[in-house]
C-alpha cells in the first residue's frame, strides 16, 4: 500500500512539475543551457516549404531562443559533419513550424559506451542555403543526374552512408581504391 502511495505522489509531483513548464536541470548541460526550460524533447517536426522533416532529441528555451542538443551513443567522444547537417535540418523545421528563433550554435552529447554522463561538444550548425544546396544534391544523385558520388576519404565514413551501394558497384570496397 506504501508503494501504491509513493508511486501516485511521484507520479502527481512529476506532472505538476511538467505542467508548469520548469527548468529541467541536468549537469552535462553546457553553461549556456543550464537552467534553461525543456521545451521539446523526441518530436517530429515537418517544413512543407522545404519538404524537410527532422525528429529532435532536445530543445531548450533560455535567453530568448531555443537550443537543440542531439543524444548519442559512440565508442569515442566527436561530433562530425552528419551532427551539424542533421542539427541544421532540426533547426530549419523547428523556426518553420514554431516561429521561434534557434541558435545557430548546437551540441552534440555523446555517451560513451552507454554508460556515464554526456559530454557536450558544440556545433556551427549551417546556414538555410547551405542546407538546401546539400537537399539538392542529394536528390540529383538519387535521381541519377549530376556527378556521382565519390567514396569518402575515411573508410570508416562509408559504413552508414546512403550512397554505399552506388559506391560499392563504382569504386569497390572501401579502402581499396586507386
Amino acid at each position: 500500500m506504501a508503494l501504491v502511495l509513493a508511486l501516485i505522489v511521484f507520479a502527481a509531483l512529476y506532472l505538476q512539475i511538467k505542467s508548469r513548464g520548469a527548468s529541467y536541470e541536468e549537469p552535462w548541460l553546457p553553461r549556456e543551457i543550464r537552467g534553461a526550460e525543456l521545451a521539446y524533447s523526441e518530436k517530429r517536426f515537418e517544413s512543407k516549404r522545404h519538404g524537410l522533416v527532422a525528429r529532435l532529441d532536445r530543445a531548450y528555451r533560455g535567453g530568448g531562443v531555443l537550443h537543440l542538443v542531439e543524444l548519442k551513443t559512440r565508442d569515442y567522444y566527436a561530433a562530425h559533419a552528419s551532427d551539424a547537417i542533421e542539427l541544421s535540418v532540426q533547426r530549419i523545421v523547428l523556426e518553420e513550424e514554431t516561429g521561434e528563433h534557434v541558435s545557430p550554435v548546437a551540441y552534440v552529447a555523446v555517451q560513451k559506451g552507454g554508460q556515464g554522463t554526456p559530454r557536450p561538444i558544440r556545433v556551427d550548425l549551417f546556414e538555410e542555403q547551405e542546407i538546401l544546396a546539400m537537399r539538392r544534391r542529394l536528390l540529383e544523385v538519387r535521381s541519377g543526374r549530376g556527378r556521382t558520388p565519390a567514396p569518402a576519404a575515411r573508410p570508416k565514413a562509408c559504413e552508414k552512408c546512403g550512397q554505399r551501394a552506388t559506391c560499392l558497384r563504382t569504386f569497390g570496397e572501401p579502402g581499396r581504391l586507386s
